[in-house]
Order: C-alpha cells, then sequence, then structure tokens
C-alpha cells in the first residue's frame, strides 16, 4: 500500500511538473535504442530485444535465488528473527534487493521509453499500478515463472472486460482479494496443490466404494 501511495504522488508530481517532464502531454521523440550501429526500429527487432533483456533477468534472478543470499532472503522471508539469529544481516539484504529490484525496473523503463518513442504519467497511472500488484499475485509471490504467467493473464483478460471498461479496476480488485484469500501462493503453487486435493479426494471416494462393494 505505501508503495501504491508513492506511486500515486509521483504521478502527480510528473504531471505538475511540466518544464521537467512535459506534464500531461509526456515527452515524445524519443529515440529507438541503438547497440553497435543496430538500431532497433521495427517492431520485430524491438520484441528480439526485449526477449534478450527478459531472458537475461530470469537467468539472473534464478542465480540469486539458488545462491546463498537467495537462501538468505527466503530466511528473511520466513522469519526475520531467526535470520538475524543465525547472522543474516536483514537489513543489508533488503537496500541490496530494493537496489537490484530497481535495476530491474529502470532496464524495463528504459526500453519501453525507446520501444515506443513516447512516455508520459498517464501510462503509469494508479490502474497500471493495480495491474502490475495482481500479475504477481495472480501468478504466485515468489515464483519467478508465475510472474510469465500472471502477466500473459492479466495482459489477456482486459480483451475480455472492453464492455466493462469503467469497472476494470473493481475486478482487478476482486481478483487480488480473491487469490489473497483462497489461493495465497497464486496460481504456480494453488493449481498444483488444487490438483493433488482433487487427486486425494477421488482417491477416498474410490476407496468408500470399494469397501461398499466387499461388504455388500
Amino acid at each position: 500500500m505505501a508503495t501504491l501511495g508513492l506511486g500515486i504522488i509521483i504521478y502527480i508530481v510528473f504531471n505538475e511538473t511540466v518544464d521537467l517532464t512535459g506534464g500531461p502531454s509526456g515527452l515524445s521523440g524519443i529515440p529507438n535504442l541503438s547497440i553497435n550501429g543496430i538500431t532497433f526500429d521495427s517492431d520485430l527487432k524491438n520484441y528480439y530485444l526485449v526477449w534478450v533483456f527478459t531472458l537475461l533477468m530470469v537467468l539472473f534472478s534464478l542465480n540469486l535465488a539458488n545462491s546463498r543470499i537467495g537462501r538468505a532472503l527466503r530466511a528473511v522471508h520466513d522469519s526475520e528473527v531467526a535470520a538475524r539469529v543465525v547472522g543474516v544481516n536483514a537489513r543489508l539484504l533488503k537496500v541490496q534487493i530494493f537496489a537490484v529490484s530497481a535495476v530491474f525496473c529502470a532496464l524495463a523503463g528504459s526500453l519501453y521509453a525507446h520501444t515506443m518513442t513516447f512516455i508520459s504519467p498517464a501510462s503509469f497511472g494508479f490502474t497500471f499500478s493495480v495491474e502490475l500488484l495482481t500479475m504477481v499475485v495472480i501468478g504466485g509471490l515468489g515464483s519467478i515463472y508465475g510472474s510469465f504467467l500472471g502477466a500473459a493473464l492479466l495482459t489477456l483478460l482486459p480483451e475480455f472486460l472492453r464492455a466493462a471498461h469503467d469497472y476494470d479496476i473493481i475486478i482487478y480488485g476482486g481478483l487480488l482479494m480473491l487469490m489473497v484469500i483462497y489461493m495465497p501462493g497464486g496460481l504456480v503453487r494453488g493449481i498444483p496443490e488444487l490438483y493433488r486435493k482433487l487427486l486425494k479426494s477421488k482417491g477416498k471416494t474410490a476407496l468408500k466404494s470399494e469397501g461398499g462393494v466387499e461388504h455388500a
């Protein structure tokens, strides 16, 4: 909630600082990204560019999650007090992982700006922040692949919500609450757990039916 509130404050500041950010009109004429003489000025080139950066960030995230730092971060997540007792510097780790996430966001924002060649505060309003949060929660907090699943679902969902455009933020909020209540681990963990529960219930039903046949 604090992050969402800070996003609203920044949104207002960007709207008001017209000389610096262009205000509501934004900034246009941003050049396409050029690397070693290769200019990414087409949709196909930008597609490959974005996916190369995405795969590099995924590999980095997987290595980080499986490293000593990743294990320390999971320990802080489970119990910060217990992590401190075994010698984990929780405060330093939080600052470091916050800086890493800021680098990820900066790379994503830079790619977005050079791909669209235009940015404005309206593109990153409160609704967009809620969408990003919903993507992560639906896919699965703490899951790298879950973020992809959540992003795919929330990218396709607006196509089915065109008729309810004025109520899309309510629908996103409802999905967010439902996932937190019934699937706190997201779809990545929730679907396998649901599958195991179904198999278990089917097994119990089969045992009861077999017992009834033997009894008869």
